[in-house]
C-alpha cells in the first residue's frame, strides 16, 4: 500500500517506446538501442561513457522542443553517408520509428528530403565464395562442436539463431534423411548478468515453425558431439563457477542440442577462418568480413537448388515466398525425397571421386535446370491460359443458367396469361349469351324465379357449353 503523499514515477519515453514496438526479439531490441544511442550521442556530442545516461538524454531531447527534421537530416548526412546502403537504411528506419512513436510527425515532403540523404545502392561487401573447398578448409581448424554446427548449417539451411534453439528431442538422427524440427517459439530459463533467473522467449524470424533435414555427414558429426556434450556443459559450468562469472555460467539441464550463444559460434568460425586463410579478411569499403558464417545458408540454397529448385531450397531455409509456401501442403516424406535428390551436393568431406562425380552431375543439373525453367515457363503460361478459359467457361455457364431461369419465368408468365385470356373469353361468351337470349318480353330462359342464383348460373354455363360445341 502506497504511503500518503507518495507518487508513482512516470515511465520514461524510452521505456514507453520499447513497450510500443511490441514483442520483438532481443537482437531487434539491441539494434534499436544501438541506433538510438548513436542518434543521441551525435546530437549532444557525447562521449561513450555517457551511454548509461541515454534515457536521461532522451527525456532532455524531447523537452527542448527542437527541430526534429533538421536534427534527423543532419544525423543522416554526418553519420550514415559513409555506411553501407542497407545498414544506413536500417538505422534510418529505426530512428524514424523511434521519433514517430515519440509523437514526432513528418510531412510527406520532409520524409522525401530525409530519404534523399541516404546513400544509394545495395549490398556493398564483396564476399569471397564460401564453396565446398573453402568450407572443408575451415572444418580442419574447428573442434567437434564447431564441425557439427558448421555441417548442420551448411546442409540444413538454418539461421544460426534457429539452430541454437533446437532441442535434443527436436532431432531425429535415425530418420533418412535426419530431420530437425524448428519451433516457431522457444521458451527457456536463463540467468541474467546479475544472477537473476528469468524466462526468455525466442521466435523464428518468420514466426513460423518448420522442419528441415541435415546430411549424413552432419549426422555423423552431431553423434560425435553428443558423446562429449554433457562433459562440455560440466566443464563450462565448473569454469564459470570457479571464476564467479554468472554471465558465462551454464545450466547443466539445458536441453538444447548446442547449448552455446551465437556470439560463441561466430567467434569459433572467425578463429577457424583465420587459421585456414591466415587472416579474417574484411572488405575495405564496409569493414565487414568477406567470409562469414551466414554464407553457409547461401551455400545450402545455391547447392540444393541445382538438384531440386530454388523454391524447395527456400522452403527448407525458411524463406517465406509464394512458391515455397506451396510446399507446406506436401508431406514430410515427400519433401525428404526432394532433399535426398540434392544431398550429395551438400557433402563437404566426401572423397575426391565422389566430389568429381558431384561436379559433373552439378553441371548436367545446371543445364537441365535451364531447360526445366524454360519448360516451366511454358507450363505456367499454359496453366494461366487454362485458368482463363475455365473462368470464361464458368462465366458463360452462369449466363446460360441465368437465361434458363429467365426463360422459365417467361414461360410461366405466358402460361398464366393464356389462362387469363381463356377465362376472359369464356366470360365474354357468357355475357353475350346472357344478353342475346332475352326474348321479346325481356326475359331469359334461366330467369326463373323458382331457380336459385346457383341454379341459374349452372343453366347459363350449360347454354355456353352447348354454344361452344
Amino acid at each position: 500500500m502506497a504511503t500518503q503523499g507518495s507518487t508513482k514515477k512516470p515511465k520514461s519515453k524510452l521505456s514507453i517506446f520499447y513497450d510500443d514496438i511490441g514483442n520483438k526479439s532481443p537482437s531487434t531490441i539491441s539494434g534499436y538501442k544501438t541506433a538510438i544511442w548513436q542518434y543521441v550521442k551525435f546530437i549532444y556530442s557525447l562521449p561513450d561513457s555517457d551511454k548509461e545516461r541515454v534515457e536521461e538524454r532522451v527525456e532532455q531531447y524531447f523537452a527542448e522542443g527542437r527541430d526534429y527534421h533538421a536534427d534527423f537530416k543532419k544525423f543522416i548526412q554526418k553519420q550514415l553517408a559513409d555506411k553501407p546502403p542497407l545498414s544506413a537504411r536500417q538505422v534510418y528506419n529505426q530512428i524514424k520509428k523511434f521519433l514517430e512513436l515519440c509523437d514526432v510527425s513528418f510531412t510527406p515532403k520532409q520524409l522525401i528530403l530525409l530519404k534523399n540523404q541516404l546513400p544509394s545502392g545495395g549490398v556493398e561487401t564483396q564476399e569471397n565464395d564460401l564453396d565446398t573447398d573453402a568450407i572443408r578448409s575451415i572444418l580442419q581448424h574447428t573442434d567437434i562442436k564447431g564441425k557439427a554446427i558448421i555441417l548442420c548449417l551448411a546442409s540444413g539451411g538454418m539461421r544460426i539463431g534457429e539452430l541454437l534453439e533446437v532441442r535434443c528431442n527436436d532431432v531425429d538422427l535415425d530418420a533418412i534423411p535426419a530431420s530437425i524440427q524448428i519451433r516457431a517459439k522457444n521458451k527457456r530459463q536463463t540467468t541474467d548478468e546479475n544472477g537473476i533467473d528469468q524466462i526468455t522467449t525466442k521466435r523464428t524470424k518468420t514466426r513460423r515453425g518448420r522442419y528441415t533435414f541435415i546430411s549424413s555427414e552432419a549426422v555423423a558429426a552431431v553423434r560425435e558431439w553428443l558423446k562429449i556434450r554433457s562433459a562440455y556443459l560440466q566443464a563450462v559450468h565448473k569454469k564459470a563457477n570457479h571464476l564467479n562469472n554468472v554471465a558465462t555460467s551454464k545450466d547443466l539441464n539445458d536441453n538444447r542440442l548446442f547449448p552455446i550463444s551465437d556470439h560463441t559460434v561466430n567467434q569459433l568460425f572467425i578463429e577457424a577462418v583465420v587459421s585456414a586463410f591466415g587472416e579474417n579478411e574484411v572488405d575495405p569499403n564496409t569493414g565487414r568480413s568477406v567470409r562469414h558464417i551466414h554464407q553457409l545458408r547461401k551455400f545450402f540454397i545455391s547447392q540444393l537448388s541445382l538438384a531440386t529448385s530454388e523454391s524447395v531450397a527456400d522452403f527448407f531455409a525458411g524463406h517465406k515466398t509464394a512458391l515455397s509456401d506451396s510446399y507446406r501442403r506436401y508431406s514430410q516424406k515427400q519433401m525428404s525425397e526432394y532433399y535426398l535428390k540434392g544431398e550429395h551436393l551438400l557433402f563437404i568431406e566426401a572423397p575426391p571421386e565422389l566430389r568429381e562425380m558431384g561436379n559433373t552431375v552439378k553441371k548436367e543439373l545446371a543445364d537441365l535446370k535451364d531447360e526445366t525453367l524454360k519448360n516451366n515457363s511454358v507450363m505456367i503460361n499454359l496453366l494461366a491460359m487454362k485458368e482463363q478459359l475455365n473462368d470464361e467457361l464458368k462465366q458463360q455457364q452462369k449466363q446460360i443458367e441465368a437465361s434458363a431461369r429467365k426463360n422459365t419465368e417467361l414461360e410461366s408468365k405466358i402460361s398464366t396469361l393464356e389462362h387469363t385470356i381463356a377465362e376472359n373469353q369464356r366470360e365474354m361468351k357468357r355475357l353475350i349469351i346472357y344478353w342475346s337470349s332475352m326474348d321479346e318480353y325481356g326475359t331469359r330462359p334461366y330467369d326463373n324465379p323458382n331457380l336459385s342464383e346457383e341454379e341459374q348460373n349452372k343453366l347459363l354455363d350449360k347454354i355456353v357449353e352447348e354454344a361452344e360445341l
